[in-house]
């Protein structure tokens, strides 16, 4: 009886470890970036024998503010080796389902250390505020919600802290503490090592294009940071707010003042608006899903995205 219960209480220490000697783990990422980000160890992974399964809990062309969960997808949240979310402020559908899960077996990316936090921006970039009262209500509702902008996935240095946190969570080590984190420390950079490559590159051309483009959607700001650019406007705070006549009349004049090339939508956005901020030259209108619907790789979603930025130019 007394070996019978060491092995159950043994058991039950290490439902929290994922052990990579058996089949490959199972992670479940609540969003497309997310398993991107976690594919891109995949090559260096294989080269230590190791394999990942990586999946994505949103079906491609939903998004975390619509999505209602089925029954399957509940069994898979419980049933997964390791989920990944936004945290309970981006995704609250999730909560409940969370709560379920054995605490070491999700990772919260907003409580992440040392991530990049960017702070929520004005419709127009260094102007006095324009429909105040919506503006402002608008703003209060995002700061009682989140205090920094939710799209941290295209900022490489946050995707290498996420790739680094799920390899921690993985218990992904050589029975040595020191040799542990110094593999970790390896296999992130080998999984980043093109990523970078790629961002040094276009960081190198945007300094010289200086592309011009406004965003209808502002969910690129972390990659605008990297790239070292920054877009002249950004038509509306969220899928919910469309600007009122002040705001769609200084939006016209910073086009205008700006020679504004595109506008940088995503894939369903209504961009019927677009016309009444044009100046003589319409607006280019160019496509990035901040989701990464369709993308085959991070690598892939950063290129598609930092190329069609980067075409903004007269």
């Amino acid at each position: 009886m007394v070996p019978l219960l060491i092995s159950m209480l043994l058991g039950l220490t290490l439902l929290s470890t994922v052990s990579l000697a058996s089949s490959p783990p199972s992670i479940l990422a609540s969003i497309k970036p997310l398993q991107l980000i976690v594919t891109a160890l995949d090559k260096p992974l294989l080269q230590h024998g190791i394999d990942l399964e990586v999946s994505t809990l949103l079906p491609p062309g939903s998004t975390p503010h619509d999505y209602v969960l089925k029954p399957s997808d509940i069994v898979r949240v419980l049933q997964a080796d390791l989920v990944i979310w936004m945290g309970p402020v981006v995704e609250p559908y999730l909560v409940s389902v969370i709560a379920r899960a054995e605490p070491d077996k999700v990772i919260d990316i907003s409580q992440l250390k040392g991530l990049k936090r960017l702070a929520y921006r004005e419709l127009l970039e260094n102007e006095e505020e324009h429909d105040d009262d919506k503006h402002d209500e608008h703003k209060h509702d995002h700061d009682e919600m989140l205090q920094f902008d939710p799209h941290i996935w295209w900022s490489v240095d946050n995707a290498e802290i996420i790739a680094t946190q799920v390899l921690t969570a993985l218990d992904v080590r050589n029975n040595k503490a020191e040799k542990q984190a110094i593999d970790q420390y390896v296999i992130v950079k080998q999984s980043m090592r093109a990523i970078r490559a790629l961002l040094t590159s276009r960081k190198t051309q945007a300094l010289k294009q200086q592309p011009s483009f406004i965003l209808f959607h502002d969910g690129l700001q972390y990659l605008e940071s990297d790239l070292g650019v920054v877009s002249a406007a950004r038509v509306a705070l969220d899928d919910d707010h469309r600007p009122g006549i002040k705001t769609l009349l200084a939006l016209k004049h910073k086009v205008e003042v700006n020679q504004v090339v595109c506008v940088v939508a995503e894939t369903n956005t209504n961009v019927s608006i677009i016309h009444k901020i044009e100046a003589a030259t319409p607006l280019r209108q160019i496509v990035i899903d901040s989701l990464g619907w369709g993308r085959a790789s991070y690598y892939d979603m950063l290129q598609q995205a930092y190329d069609e930025i980067l075409a903004c130019q007269s």
